[in-house]
């Protein structure tokens, strides 16, 4: 399972989506190709949404608990 964060890109508004940033990056926009900086997510959010939700299977299998 990856969680995906979008970034709208400022020069198109364009969402440009990312899997988890958890470094300060540039990223390229997929319709304008321009280039811009994103924030990064915090990396122990991620790892608490993808514990409660098993890594996908809490999603998939609904007698999973």
């Amino acid at each position: 399972m990856e969680v995906l964060y979008f970034y709208a890109c400022p020069f198109c508004g364009h969402d440009v989506p990312v899997a988890a940033p958890v470094q300060p990056a540039m990223v390229k926009c997929d319709v304008c190709a321009k280039h811009f900086p994103i924030v990064p997510v915090d990396e122990r959010s991620v790892r608490f949404i993808k514990t409660m939700l098993a890594n996908g299977r809490a999603g998939i299998d609904p007698d999973f608990l």
